[in-house]
């Protein structure tokens, strides 16, 4: 077995280690945010998680919200019904009916209002601040069409090219990251909104507006949003997939699978995947806090030495 504190933690030397986190970040990934989903379900009680901020870019928004106000396993619930009920994410026959090809957004929206109630919508607005990353497009005399494709080009080739997990391509192309908080939202139709804004990524979704201006993935910009929390001190990171190095630093911590995700970030015709993602994330989430513990151990033993 590959030690998990390799696997999982890729953290730096383990000579300082956080009594607590007072923020999160949950990456975008798609489906594969339930890895997230079901880590912080197991890790958010073992270690008494309280965070005073959250950020969340893409899909990884929806599986903060759900988290933060205890409805994890609500969601992995709804969106494995939903997924098996889905029969595929193209629909050919729709081409020429006034239905989207693409089931997507129809299917994401579904799944938040049979995920979040009035109830929900209270503790959200009440608890710690979530912030959302949008990304906003460069205005171009090419157009908006010709300006994703080359942002969502641009991410691509940095994370192909580079291996960053902070992406900057897109940015010097002229996209620029937004905040809008979750907190504010006043009704469902405004949650809704805002989730499907954050992962508004065309042809999968429709091409969106937000207060009369085109918004597209807030993930584009920067998919591991932890500049959105500058005022934390100690900063759990919630990643969706692995990368053969992560930034070393002892004021955030990133936590990554232990290994490849079994579903694709679109693929909403999987069950068996999202229900595997969410398993894996409680057991590596388990695997991490008794590393944690270790750590901590280890570090009060040096103390008093």
């Amino acid at each position: 077995m590959v030690d998990v504190q390799e696997r999982v933690l890729r953290t730096s030397r383990r000579t300082h280690v956080p009594v607590n986190f007072d923020g999160v970040v949950f990456a975008g990934g798609g489906c594969r945010c339930f890895w997230q989903a079901g880590f912080y379900s197991e890790v958010a009680p073992l270690l008494g998680l309280q965070p005073k901020y959250l950020a969340a870019a893409s899909a990884g928004a929806s599986l903060a919200a759900a988290s933060l106000v205890g409805l994890a396993p609500r969601a992995l619930e709804v969106f494995r019904d939903i997924a098996a009920s889905n029969p595929s994410n193209l629909h050919w026959r729709r081409a020429f009916s006034d239905q989207p090809v693409f089931p997507h957004a129809n299917l994401f929206r579904q799944a938040i209002l049979e995920v979040f109630d009035e109830e929900a919508l209270h503790r959200l607005r009440t608890g710690p601040p979530l912030r959302v990353a949008l990304t906003r497009p460069p205005s171009s005399p090419a157009g908006l069409v010709p300006s994703l494709l080359a942002g969502f080009a641009a991410y691509q080739l940095d994370r192909w090219l580079t291996g960053r997990i902070h992406s900057r391509w897109p940015e010097r192309l002229g996209f620029q990251v937004e905040w809008a908080h979750a907190n504010d939202c006043r009704d469902m139709s405004e949650l809704c909104d805002l989730l499907l804004h954050t992962s508004c990524t065309p042809p999968f979704t429709p091409r969106l507006q937000r207060e009369g201006r085109p918004v597209i993935d807030g993930g584009l910009t920067d998919n591991v949003p932890v500049a959105a929390l500058p005022e934390c001190e100690r900063i759990l990171v919630l990643l969706t997939r692995s990368f053969p190095s992560l930034p070393q630093s002892e004021r955030v911590l990133y936590v990554q699978p232990s290994r490849e995700i079994p579903v694709e970030k679109w693929d909403y015709t999987r069950p068996d995947g999202i229900e595997q993602a969410f398993a894996l994330g409680q057991s590596d989430g388990r695997e991490f806090f008794a590393s944690y513990n270790r750590n901590l151990d280890a570090h009060e033993d040096r103390a008093r030495a």
